[in-house]
């Protein structure tokens, strides 16, 4: 929506007057004295100022802060919150973006770094003091950034380019960094629109017209304090059946035990995203091993474990498959955002981007055209890495062991989020 000229130059100098009156000022006239600017003077500020602000430090925030927040006395300072440091946030990706040797020369990484300006922008226009606009204006840009699956496959182009002067180990750190970076905005974001209108921003995210319960939705994206693991392995493993009926015609049973692991705070999008993950690896490995087709039913495939146990303070998941295990030589390369062993797809076709959990309202078997799209269950060849890196970022870890002609145990270890050493920082 286009702001009228007038609105946006006096949206633009209330944001400096802001800016300014934190970091010392060069304007010296009041906002009741504000001169008219022409609008391309106003897109040259707003260019100026993600320079400015991918120099500044973000403010510490922790999980913990997030969890002290209720709707009762802090959805106004949270908003101030996001006001300030989402667009610290956003230039900073930005910046990254520019410092990628002739960025400008492979079109995903332009459009992302589109994206990315289109936000910074509406937010350093936006006025939190307006609850209603505001909530719509960070729902939108959550919308927006869900097009990743630009990024990935702009690197993968980029790799192969003969302009690229990023080795491969750097490639994937600099995308470990900047989907951790996406991770934080994502769930204060998250928050925020949880804890201002719970019930009207519930049917926007993964899964909401499954007619899950708040307390209940596996695709929840802000932090639910008696997140269930089992229950949301049990639902990655519906999913994920799904997944290999609709593209091998049968699916391994999946059985998942739980050990009287106990409820505690955790964001289940992220759980589910890393279960699913790791399962998708273990069905497709075990299908094409023990064969497929219309002579294969799926009782005949070895079952699929998983085991979750843990205590109050931490939870163990561990996933055992028989598909064969993976050779000595491959076990490097299965955390680069770059290897895929399946055939290569540009899009995924279960999810809205490449860092959400698969959504199980996207897949029906009603329309044969998805298996025209490629694997669902591969082929972006980002799963693993940004598995592990979710787990690691909140707190926790993801441990591989393979036997060899034999099959693969993936342990998952994660920490409640309201205590310990291991918070995360946002």
């Amino acid at each position: 929506h286009y702001t009228p000229l007038f609105a946006m130059q006096r949206a633009m100098h209330r944001c400096f007057a802001r800016t300014l009156s934190r970091h010392g000022s060069f304007f010296s006239r009041p906002v009741s004295q504000a001169v008219p600017v022409s609008l391309a003077r106003l897109e040259q500020l707003l260019e100026a100022e993600i320079t400015t602000l991918s120099l500044r430090k973000p403010k510490p925030l922790s999980v913990q802060s997030l969890l002290e927040l209720t709707a009762d006395t802090s959805v106004e300072q949270l908003a101030q919150v996001l006001h300030e440091e989402l667009p610290v946030r956003f230039a900073q990706r930005i910046k990254m973006l520019e410092a990628l040797p002739e960025w400008q020369k492979q079109q995903q990484f332009a459009s992302v770094r589109e994206m990315y300006v289109t936000s910074f922008k509406e937010l350093r226009l936006a006025d939190p003091r307006q609850p209603g606009q505001f909530q719509s204006q960070i729902q939108a840009i959550k919308e927006r950034h869900a097009q990743t699956n630009l990024l990935v496959g702009g690197f993968k182009q980029y790799a192969a380019s003969e302009v690229s002067e990023l080795r491969l180990a750097q490639i994937n750190e600099w995308l470990d960094r900047f989907f951790a970076l996406r991770l934080s905005t994502h769930m204060l974001m998250s928050h925020y629109l949880q804890i201002s209108h719970p019930d009207q921003w519930a049917g926007s995210i993964e899964g909401a017209d499954l007619a899950f319960e708040l307390g209940d939705n596996p695709y929840r994206s802000s932090i639910d304090p008696m997140c269930s693991i089992p229950r949301i392995a049990q639902h990655a493993a519906e999913v994920v059946t799904r997944m290999s009926r609709l593209r091998y015609g049968v699916a391994p049973p999946i059985e998942v035990v739980d050990r009287d692991a106990q409820a505690f705070p955790f964001v289940p999008r992220y759980l589910l995203y890393v279960i699913s993950e790791l399962l998708k690896n273990s069905v497709r490995a075990t299908v094409e091993l023990h064969g497929m087709g219309p002579s294969v039913a799926s009782q005949d495939l070895p079952a699929i474990r998983i085991m979750v146990s843990g205590d109050e303070n931490v939870c163990c998941c561990r996933i055992s498959d028989e598909g064969g295990g993976i050779p000595r030589d491959q076990l490097s390369k299965v955390w680069s955002y770059l290897y895929t062993t399946a055939d290569p797809i540009e899009a995924p076709t279960s999810r809205k981007a490449v860092d959400a959990p698969a959504d199980i309202s996207r897949l029906t078997e009603a329309d044969p055209s998805m298996a025209m799209c490629g694997s669902p269950l591969a082929g972006l060849g980002c799963g693993l890495p940004l598995a592990k890196l979710y787990a690691r970022h909140l707190g926790g870890s993801v441990e591989l062991q393979t036997m060899p002609s034999f099959g693969t145990d993936v342990y998952v270890y994660i920490n409640r989020l309201d205590r310990g050493d291991h918070l995360p920082q946002l």
